[in-house]
């Protein structure tokens, strides 16, 4: 059976593509007639996502820059799905990138590597925790960390009620430097964020501390994407039964216990985590509240993360109405 994905760059060639190119193709289109590779497993997406990364970056078969952004286009689209719980999908996107870059959509057993284990991945994660800690924060280097991220968190740190990105603004310091530390070390699967967040990306345990600094510095909005507010006295039950112990009463969180402050932050967002903690699928989840929420019905859930989202912070932590993060206008000003 022809593998018709090898054409998919076709129209992209220019006219003046060399005989030794065409030749390339003209030879994996006969060994893809003779031969069925074994497909990726969704399952091996982050590994995948890797192999497209490192390829992004080096280029090693030379092909052209449309191949290049049209593949970057299709591998962060590939990523949201992957973590908004779509792998299936999320694999069948990415694998337009194997082509476009003219790299392999398999690895040999022989040069795999095995996946780091859950006790491997807590390990790493909780060292780069206890240097990040003992470190002044560079604020200044924060903010040139911090101008990558906003292109996703947004300049103010506010994220998006579509429930893609958090409102990280207003977050607990060693919240910030956890998840942060859990991400890069694989015990967080966040294959949108790792390339921003990785250590060959901004750097080591110093970075880290350096950017959650900086983080410290965004006041909140309240602003936030709610629920639909037709079980909010539910939602307040459940919260103070399930939740408020750990949480706090109001959604404060708990920075010294890495509890994150949940006050304003999007509904759509905490509902796909919850969802996410709930299924076995976020890692670094605390296991007591995996363990306490499998009994919670959807309308549970709906209702008290729609309570939660309304939850305001302190009017310290609040921006005033229509604040823009000054240090963003200043570059944009230059």
């Amino acid at each position: 059976m022809i593998n018709w994905k090898l054409l998919v760059f076709r129209k992209h060639d220019p006219a003046n593509r060399t005989k030794r190119h065409r030749l390339s193709a003209a030879a994996a289109l006969i060994g893809a007639l003779l031969l069925v590779p074994q497909m990726l497993r969704a399952e091996e997406f982050p590994d995948a996502l890797k192999r497209v990364d490192a390829a992004l970056k080096h280029n090693p078969s030379k092909v052209t820059q449309v191949a290049l952004d049209s593949c970057l286009s299709r591998r962060n689209f590939a990523a949201k799905l992957y973590e908004s719980g779509q792998p299936d999908r999320a694999f069948e996107t990415l694998k337009f990138c194997f082509d476009a870059l003219e790299i392999p959509e398999t690895v040999e057993a022989t040069t795999k590597k095995a996946a780091p284990s859950l006790s491997d991945t807590q390990t790493k994660a909780a060292a780069e925790v206890e240097k990040a800690l003992t470190l002044t924060p560079d604020v200044a280097n924060g903010l040139k960390i911090y101008r990558d991220c906003s292109s996703c968190h947004k300049p103010e740190g506010w994220g998006l009620a579509t429930g893609t990105v958090p409102q990280i603004a207003g977050q607990h310091h060693k919240v910030v430097i956890k998840q942060l530390a859990d991400i890069r070390a694989g015990n967080r699967v966040n294959p949108l964020m790792l390339p921003h967040a990785s250590a060959q990306a901004i750097g080591g345990p110093q970075a880290v501390a350096d950017v959650a600094g900086y983080v410290d510095s965004l006041k909140m909005t309240i602003d936030n994407g709610k629920g639909s507010g037709r079980d909010l006295e539910l939602g307040e039950r459940v919260y103070r039964e399930n939740c408020a112990r750990c949480h706090g009463a109001q959604g404060e969180g708990d920075g010294e216990k890495f509890v994150p402050r949940i006050q304003s932050q999007h509904y759509k967002y905490m509902l796909r985590q919850f969802r996410a903690i709930k299924d076995g699928k976020r890692r670094n989840a605390n296991p007591e509240m995996a363990a306490q929420i499998q009994e919670l019905k959807d309308k549970d859930v709906e209702a008290v993360l729609d309570y939660a989202s309304r939850l305001e912070p302190p009017k310290d932590l609040q921006a005033p109405p229509g604040w823009k993060n000054p240090d963003f206008a200043k570059s944009e000003s230059k």
